[in-house]
Order: C-alpha cells, then sequence, then structure tokens
C-alpha cells in the first residue's frame, strides 16, 4: 500500500486551494494549506514536504524567501501555480520548479504531476542505505536500541528547524549567528554518530568562522543534500531499531 505523502499548498485565492485539496485528497494525500509566509516556514519546519504547489501570484508571501527555504528542506517535487496569461515573475525564474499548473486546471494534468511525485517518493524511499550506517550510533549508545532510536527520532524533529536557522543566517549574512547554527547542528549529528551531516556542518561552521562568505551557497547546499539524505531513510533507519 502506498504511504500517504505530505504536500504543501501555498496559495490565498480559495478557489486553488480547493480545487487542489479536492484532488490530492481524493488520493489520499496530506494536504497543509497556507497562504502566509510564516505558515509555509512553520509547515517546513514541522517536518518532511513531498511536494510544494506555489501559487506564484499569492499577494501575502515573499515567493523568493518561500523558494530558498524550499531549496533547504528539498521536497520531491516542487509545482509553480500561475493563471495561464502570466509569466513567471522574474525573482523565480531560476528556481527548478518540476512543473508548471495553469489555471483553470485540468484534472488529468493533477493525476500526471501525482504519479510523478509519487514515483519519485518511491525510488527515494528504497535507495539502500549502508549496512553500517547506524553503527557508530550504536555504538554511542552501547547497543541500546531503545536508546538509539530516540536520539534518532530527536534529530528528525529537530534538523528541519535548525536547517531553516542556517538559511536565514546565510540570506541575511549574518555570520556570527550561522557560525553558532553550524555548530550546534555539528553537535547533534556528532552526539548521534551522523558523520557525513557532521563534517558538512562543520565545513560550514569554519567558512563561517573564516567569513569565507562566496563560498556559503556551496557549502549549504552539501549540506543540504546530506541532510536530505539521511531523511529520505526515517523509515527505513528506524525500523532497523526496532529488530
Amino acid at each position: 500500500m502506498q504511504a500517504s505523502l505530505t504536500i504543501l499548498i501555498d496559495s490565498s485565492n480559495p478557489l486553488t486551494v480547493q480545487q487542489l485539496q479536492y484532488h490530492l485528497s481524493a488520493k489520499g494525500q496530506k494536504t497543509i494549506c497556507t497562504d502566509r509566509l510564516h505558515g509555509g516556514l512553520s509547515a517546513l519546519s514541522a517536518g518532511t514536504v513531498d511536494a510544494a504547489f506555489i501559487d506564484l501570484e499569492n499577494p501575502h508571501v515573499n515567493t523568493a524567501q518561500l523558494l530558498s527555504h524550499l531549496n533547504v528542506h528539498k521536497p520531491y517535487h516542487l509545482v509553480a501555480v500561475r493563471s495561464r496569461e502570466r509569466t513567471l515573475p522574474q525573482t523565480v525564474k531560476d528556481q527548478p520548479f518540476d512543473d508548471i499548473l495553469t489555471r483553470p486546471f485540468l484534472t488529468q494534468t493533477i493525476k500526471k504531476i501525482m504519479a510523478q511525485i509519487i514515483e519519485k517518493q518511491h525510488r527515494h524511499s528504497n535507495t539502500p542505505l549502508p549496512a553500517d550506517f547506524l553503527a557508530p550510533l550504536l555504538t554511542k549508545t552501547q547497543q541500546n536500541k531503545k536508546l538509539a532510536q530516540t536520539l534518532l527520532e530527536r534529530c528528525f524533529d529537530d534538523f528541519p528547524k535548525q536547517l531553516s536557522e542556517i538559511q536565514t543566517s546565510v540570506d541575511q549574512q549574518n555570520i556570527e549567528q550561522l557560525q553558532n547554527c553550524a555548530h550546534k547542528l555539528n553537535g547533534s549529528a556528532a552526539f548521534c554518530g551522523l558523520t557525513s551531516i557532521q563534517l558538512a556542518a562543520q565545513h560550514l561552521e569554519t567558512l563561517a568562522k573564516n567569513n569565507t562568505v562566496k563560498q556559503f551557497d556551496s557549502a549549504l547546499e552539501s549540506l543540504n543534500k546530506t541532510v536530505q539524505s539521511f531523511r529520505n531513510q526515517q523509515e527505513q533507519l528506524l525500523n532497523q531499531l526496532k529488530d
């Protein structure tokens, strides 16, 4: 049975929200609807978003800022929603949208997009992990799987918020805050034995300490990919600890 996906709908247009909810709920998907930037960021910080439908004509949202946070959380599928006669705003032309959904919506188009989202989610969730991925964590907990599971679940809960804080620090060029946030993530990952995340966070922390601003974006992208790879395997990792 296909697991339900979590899909963010960002729009201030009631008809757009109603139509998307109708089509997506019919497929058994969980939808989170927002019409303000704060609501969108709160949804992202709360956990994994598998896909996002972003209304480019929402007057209440700084679309470029929301997209920068979406890039941190890396949903499997990013869909731009717009009116048929409208062109993409200059601020979002370079964003990696997977699809563009135009109003009025065609049922067949939404079905096609959903099929692509489900296929991507299935592919990511079935990527095998190294057999010894949890070995450092189990060593730290002296093979106590219940304790290891608790620590791992805390990481899944905390990492989205930590990444959002790091993204905000980079956007605002707040070097001191960036160093502190990267140091915090570095420590969390080290405590749980998540070496790849620790090294990526440590690299960003070092860049902040040395004020190497030009390398922030590439280091942040590397950190995002590393954390997202870890989050994609949430169910698989927790199941290993239940054996």
